[in-house]
């Protein structure tokens, strides 16, 4: 009878054990923010169009996200190609743009984003469309 209820409380107890708690979850978090901090960079990025950095200087925002993490991102931009004259709109310019997110304490866990924007005159103004967006990082 006493070893049916040592059993059974152990039983319970594993039972009631979260799991994926610790280092992995932590880990898990810190990806999640470099990924988002990836992707603020861009947005900013094409909120600036098209203004852009002089070559090989980026972008740079360090933003705090809770206790003891920092988020980074560093974008680089430049200008396509040439005007594109074909089409119905005359003056599109073309830009890629290159955000890297990460953490201050997760080695090896930057997250990217490479883009290519299409930037010129809309009927309301301005506009930006997003030609390709593609996303790559820790998971």
């Amino acid at each position: 009878m006493l070893l049916l209820v040592v059993l059974s409380a152990l039983g319970m107890y594993v039972v009631t054990v979260p799991v994926g708690t610790g280092e992995s979850a932590g880990r898990h978090h810190r990806a999640a923010v470099a990924r988002n901090m990836a992707r603020a960079g861009a947005n900013a990025a094409i909120a600036r169009l098209p203004v852009l950095n002089p070559v090989g200087s980026p972008y740079v925002r360090r933003i705090p996200v809770g206790a003891n993490v920092t988020g980074r991102y560093s974008v680089t931009s430049r200008k396509a190609g040439a005007e594109i004259e074909p089409g119905p709109a005359p003056g599109f310019e073309e830009y890629d743009l290159v955000s890297v997110g990460s953490v201050n304490d997760l080695p090896d866990g930057d997250a990217r984003v490479v883009a290519r924007i299409r930037y010129g005159p809309g009927p309301a103004g301005p506009r930006a469309r997003v030609l390709k967006w593609e996303e790559s990082g820790p998971r």
